[in-house]
Formats: C-alpha cells, sequence, structure tokens
C-alpha cells in the first residue's frame, strides 16, 4: 500500500467535501494546518485514510460545521470534536495494540442497539479472535466546557486574587469557604449537575433489550474541556453521600472515562497518558472487559 498516496487522496477528499459544506468563515477548520485548532480536521482526514469510511467522515464534518441559530456555536464545535477525538482514539487504541485485524464493521448512529429508540454515537463491531464472538463497542460521547472565565459574570484575573469553586451547589453558602474575605466563590462553575445529568442520558442509551444480536461493551465518555481542577470530577462520582458512582453500578455501562485534551497534542495521542488526562472506571469488570476492552 502505498501509504503516502493513501494520505494525499484522503486530504483531497476532505478538501472537497469542506467545498460542499461552505463552512462559515471564522471556522477553526479554515485556517488548516496553521493553528493548533485546526488540527481536529488533521484527525478527520487520516481517519479517512486509516478505515476509508466516507459515510463516518461526511458525518464528522456536517456535525463540525456547527451551526446554531445561523452562526458558528463554539459550545457545539466543542461537543462534535469530542466525537471525533474519541473515535480516533479508539481506533489509534486498536492499532497500537494490534488489534486492528478484530475490527469487523463500524456503524455510525444508523443502526439500534437497545429497543429503547435511543442511538449511540457509534459503534466498532470486534470479533475475539480466541472465542470467534463477537462484541460491539458502542460509544456515548458527552462534553462538559468548564471555563470559569466563560461561565461567572465579570471574573478578571487578578495576580494573587484566590478563586474558591464549591464542588457541590449547597456549598456556595457555607460560613466555611467565606472565612477567607479576600477569596472569591465562583458561582456558577459548579459541574456537578450536569455531569450527573451527562452520565444519566449515557444510562438511558443503555437500557432495554439488546437487540444487535452481539455482545454488547458499553462506554460513555466525559470530555473536560478547561477544567480548573480535573480531580474536581472524582468527587462528583465518588463523594460518599453526593457520587453519583451507585447509579453506574446499576446501568449497563461497562466503562465510564473522564478525557481532557491537552493545548498540544500528539496524533498518538499519547500525552495525555503522561499528563494523566484520561481516567477508565471500568463500571462491569468481567474478566473479558479486563481482557478485551480498547479504552485502556
Amino acid at each position: 500500500m502505498n501509504t503516502e498516496k493513501v494520505y494525499t487522496n484522503a486530504v483531497a477528499f476532505v478538501k472537497c467535501e469542506l467545498e460542499k459544506l461552505n463552512y462559515p468563515s471564522n471556522h477553526p477548520f479554515n485556517n488548516y494546518p496553521n493553528t493548533p485548532e485546526s488540527m481536529i480536521l488533521e484527525l478527520i482526514i487520516l481517519i479517512k485514510a486509516l478505515t476509508n469510511k466516507d459515510d463516518i467522515v461526511k458525518s464528522f464534518l456536517k456535525k463540525c460545521k456547527s451551526i446554531e441559530g445561523g452562526v458558528f456555536s463554539y459550545i457545539k464545535y466543542n461537543q462534535s470534536i469530542s466525537e471525533v477525538v474519541w473515535f480516533y482514539y479508539l481506533y489509534i487504541g486498536l492499532i497500537k495494540t494490534n488489534s486492528v485485524d478484530m475490527l469487523q464493521q463500524i456503524f455510525d448512529e444508523s443502526i439500534s442497539i437497545y429497543d429503547n429508540g435511543k442511538k449511540f454515537e457509534y459503534s466498532f463491531l470486534l470479533r475475539d479472535i480466541d472465542s470467534n464472538k463477537e462484541y460491539i463497542v458502542n460509544s456515548e460521547v458527552k462534553t462538559l466546557t468548564c471555563d470559569p472565565f466563560i461561565k461567572e459574570s465579570g471574573l478578571k484575573i487578578i495576580d494573587g486574587q484566590k478563586l474558591i469553586k464549591p464542588l457541590f451547589p449547597d456549598l456556595r453558602n457555607s460560613e466555611k469557604l467565606k472565612q477567607d474575605s479576600d477569596a472569591i466563590i465562583l458561582q456558577a462553575s459548579t459541574y456537578y449537575y450536569q455531569t450527573g445529568q451527562n452520565i444519566k442520558r449515557i444510562i438511558n442509551k443503555c437500557r432495554g433489550v439488546n437487540l444487535s444480536g452481539y455482545i454488547p461493551f458499553n462506554v460513555g465518555v466525559l470530555f473536560i474541556n478547561a477544567s480548573t481542577s480535573f480531580e474536581e470530577f472524582f468527587a462528583y462520582l465518588f463523594n460518599r453521600s453526593r457520587g453519583v458512582y451507585e447509579k453506574l453500578l446499576d446501568s449497563n455501562i461497562d466503562a465510564l472515562v473522564l478525557i481532557s485534551m491537552d493545548a498540544r497534542n500528539d496524533l498518538k495521542l499519547e500525552n495525555i497518558y503522561s499528563m494523566g488526562y484520561i481516567q477508565t472506571a471500568l463500571i462491569n469488570p468481567t474478566v473479558i472487559n479486563k481482557k478485551r476492552s480498547i479504552v485502556k
């Protein structure tokens, strides 16, 4: 296989599709390949080169256009590129673990896994070489934009100023927090509710009778953008009185992944491991899930 020709053809295909979609002038993809923001387009090109799945690539490009109310929406864009990154992460994971031969098919939102009327973003159909059984890895991706300078009203950076983030809403008026009179207590930057709601939506995608005919492995993914603290999400999950982890145990979710991208990312995404920017909770730790999980 001439890899250079495959890549060149993938670039031409993606650029042709972009012209058809008529992206808005302020879209980050228009600056490809000259800005870090346009790296996602490079990932889409590589997805085309690696998988040759035109329908998946076209779907990603349509979603990433991110028009809402007639104008480009950065929030919608963040949500769409998270789906692209996770798809790329899974496929690169198969390559790095020499497991690409296990991949039988890739489904987009056209396939129903459960009888609940809901669709996953995409699914990877894998055949276990040892047992010859087929497993379908279903992904549901959610995004949280956590920048306090977007959420808070009139917040400015002042050198030496302390910012206090109450992790749970009922702590905002805590007298203990108010003891530091020089600190600013953030009022809108608690993501406990949004985290719980997104996990609830993922759980609901996995309810019902399995219609696929394959053994399901359901992955919920939370992309955390611009958070002041990655560890706060551990509190949302595992806090003794407020944590939502118990709800996961009663669900059909097999793994929950917390992921945050770096300012600079390499194409193998090794940096998210070295920086500790990805954590996976294996909710259903069966022997086969531990062995065959591609979200290590």
